[in-house]
């Protein structure tokens, strides 16, 4: 009878033990949810809903600093630029890449950038700009300027980055080239293959700008031309005239030239001028008149020479400049060296000069058509 009680309360004990212990476990678990550390997978299981939205948070908050960061860089501000002066584009979209060929920048001394006091205006624009812009963005061309340096090695130079996005091997380059008012052409051309991207740098020669008097570049109008370069019968992809403010619209401006005593002045009409500006005797090339030329009406103009002769001896410099409607240029006419020695020539006293302006879609027509006789010595 004792053995028997003995057992059943050895058994009775055992039950007890694993009803509390079973209870006991429950109440950690319960417990576990409430307070284990978050990095419990009891805390990853019953606050799922939480931690989604602390997820979420995080993510936002990098999306955001990301966008600040892209603020910082200045591409969202580009966008807002390309905006304001009437750009093309999305700046914010020219794909960042590094895989030019072309040289670095380089950067100019000081005295060579600055130049003659007289021949720039105080620039804020000598460093690298953060400038940028798109052109064309079509199914079949990628056009943008990426990058804009006045201080580059040899001059004021663009970066640009294309995209032939055609089955035919185009060849880009600019015609009718002004800046600040005035024909200035960095003859430029680039041939981009099928299918393929390219990087490359465009260059306005700092002494060609100083030539014209121009220091802040302000403003540059082009025409694009794009065609296929394998065969040239074909109508060109692209002809197109665009304008480019590197500094705002707000501050564009145009080179002007002061009269000099000196001038000789040809014509000077409601359509056009044409005024000398100097002789060269000593020219590397040969012997050169230097002319400014100015076009007033609304069309591009083709002033031209045919039939020239220097001291009554025919000899011809074969020049012809096109200035686009109401812009200027320096031009210069020039005799070659050669010629002058075939005709025995070593003095110019004398220069007889057919002009013939005409606009360039109306050659029948001209403006001007009229012989004018020079006396370089009598300038002196």
């Amino acid at each position: 009878m004792r053995r028997s009680a003995v057992i059943f309360m050895l058994i009775c004990t055992l039950l007890i033990t694993a009803i509390c212990a079973g209870c006991g476990a429950g109440t950690s678990s319960g417990g576990g949810s409430a307070e284990s550390p978050s990095g419990s997978p009891a805390a990853e299981s019953s606050g799922k809903t939480g931690d989604k939205s602390d997820t979420t948070g995080k993510i936002e908050g990098a999306s955001s600093d990301t966008a600040g960061k892209t603020d910082q860089a200045g591409k969202t501000d580009q966008a807002g630029k390309t905006d304001q002066s009437g750009k093309t584009g999305d700046a914010a979209s020219i794909p960042d890449t590094n895989e030019s060929a072309a040289s670095d920048w380089g950067t100019a001394d000081a005295d060579t950038v600055s130049g003659s006091a007289e021949s720039r205006s105080s620039s804020t624009n000598d460093a690298e700009s953060d400038f940028s812009q798109v052109l064309v963005d079509t199914e079949d061309l990628y056009f943008a300027i990426k990058n804009v340096r006045s201080d580059a090695a040899l001059g004021y130079t663009w970066k640009v980055y294309i995209e032939n996005r055609t089955d035919a091997n185009l060849m880009f380059s600019f015609e009718k080239v002004s800046v600040n008012g005035v024909m200035c052409d960095p003859f430029w051309a680039e041939v981009i293959n099928s299918g393929k991207k390219g990087n490359c740098e465009i260059t306005w020669m700092r002494d060609s700008l100083q030539k014209r008097q121009i220091g802040d570049v302000t403003q540059v109008d082009l025409t694009l031309n794009v065609y296929n370069d394998d065969d040239y019968t074909e109508a060109p992809l692209m002809h197109d005239p665009f304008t480019v403010y590197p500094m705002g619209e707000d501050k564009a401006s145009e080179a002007v030239r002061e009269a000099a005593a000196t001038d000789i002045v040809l014509v000077d009409d409601d359509n056009c001028s044409v005024i000398v500006t100097g002789f060269e005797p000593d020219n590397s090339w040969g012997y050169a008149v230097q002319l400014y030329l100015v076009n007033k009406t609304d069309h591009d103009l083709v002033y031209s020479t045919d039939n020239a002769s220097v001291n009554g001896i025919m000899c011809d410099p074969f020049w012809a400049e096109i200035v686009s409607s109401g812009k200027k240029a320096i031009s210069t006419i020039l005799w070659d060296k050669s010629a002058l020695e075939k005709n025995d020539i070593t003095e110019i006293k004398e220069i007889s000069l057919p002009l013939r302006i005409y606009a360039d879609d109306d050659i029948g027509n001209p403006y001007v058509d009229e012989t004018f006789e020079l006396t370089p010595g009598a300038s002196k």
